[in-house]
């Protein structure tokens, strides 16, 4: 398959940079370069691009309305390669629950050595254009699934995503009417600067505090914690309660990893639930295999809803996830089993 790449930044060094980085591929064809949205707009039925990167600060129309606009005219995957960290961290946010499929910072990578970010763009750019990429549509409104435990069986809940993540946890949390009735450690894989922002988000629009970790926190049921880009978050155990716990170690692709977050939580056995959500790669996959196998509840995201069906397969191809469920029927089991007005949605 030809991955058709439309590439729009106001940097003339950035176009240039990303297209000959990936001129010698020959599965990648440059369809076209932009210096603002409105170029890109202009030319979208001739260069009729299959994915387009996307910056987010330019003058003009700008990286958001731009983004709506593309997906106005096809649901193809933008994927957002931004940097100033700080600044773009909360538009990086903004413009994946608007529809995004995914995003690079520019601040990971060395501006002489450009080996790692070239390898990052043609990862996502293959995986984001294969069949296994899915743009969800809007979500429909949920519908009571099958339910097997009672509410106020669980003492914790471990959730992990990737490619897709954020508007996947957005969608999740909202169902939820009130605090839900236990703590939820959640790992998302970002860059440094973007897990703080999509705290910030979250906690801005739940009604319950939604926070990213830090060390040696002791975990109120009620609140969510974001494991922070950078480092892994552990659950640890200590005189009954649940603290907290960040380290840089063990080294892995992801960090931090659900895997490692996930392998935390087993101590509970049956008293933890755990949900991994779609994703590019296989990370949680083992970690919810070992939480099954431990006595908890596993929940992986069906294939369909998934924005990228990576992770979630993993674990079902290992026996991993116990219930396979799209994402508004996930929303549903945890409102029903962890939500404060269990009547909400009673068992059949």
């Amino acid at each position: 398959m030809t991955i058709r790449l439309a590439v729009v930044d106001d940097s003339a060094f950035v176009r240039k940079a990303i297209s000959r980085m990936l001129q010698d591929e020959k599965d990648v064809v440059i369809a076209g370069l932009a210096a603002r949205g409105e170029e890109l707009i202009d030319h979208l039925d001739e260069w009729s691009p299959t994915i387009v990167t996307l910056d987010l600060s330019m003058p003009g129309m700008g990286g958001l309305a731009t983004l709506e606009k593309i997906l106005a005219w096809r649901r193809i995957p933008v994927l957002i390669v931004s940097g100033h960290s700080s600044r773009e961290a909360p538009l990086a946010v903004e413009a994946l629950n608007r529809g995004a499929a995914d995003f690079i910072d520019k601040q990971d990578f060395s501006l002489v050595d450009f080996q790692g970010l070239r390898a990052t763009i043609l990862e996502k750019l293959r995986a984001l254009t294969s069949g296994e990429c899915t743009l969800p549509e809007p979500l429909p409104q949920p519908h009571a699934p099958v339910v097997r435990n009672e509410p106020g069986a669980f003492d914790l809940v471990v959730i992990g995503a990737s490619t897709g993540g954020p508007p996947a946890i957005e969608f999740l949390l909202e169902a939820f009417d009130g605090p839900p009735s236990v703590p939820i450690a959640i790992v998302q894989h970002m860059p440094a600067g973007f897990t703080s922002a999509l705290a910030e988000r979250l906690n801005g629009r739940m009604p319950f505090p939604v926070e990213e970790a830090t060390h040696n926190r002791l975990l109120v049921p009620g609140s969510v914690y974001i494991a922070p880009a950078g480092s892994h978050l552990r659950i640890r155990f200590e005189a009954g309660q649940m603290w907290t716990s960040l380290a840089r170690y063990p080294e892995t692709q992801h960090k931090p990893s659900v895997d490692v977050l996930f392998r935390s939580a087993i101590t509970l056995g049956s008293r933890v639930l755990g949900v991994l959500l779609t994703g590019m790669g296989d990370d949680g996959a083992r970690g919810l295999l070992e939480l099954s196998q431990s006595g908890a509840l596993t929940i992986a995201q069906d294939e369909r809803s998934s924005a990228v069906y990576g992770m979630p397969r993993a674990a079902a191809e290992l026996g991993a996830a116990a219930e396979q469920l799209a994402l508004s029927d996930i929303a549903v089991r945890l409102r029903y089993l962890l939500g404060r007005n269990v009547l909400a949605y009673p068992p059949p």
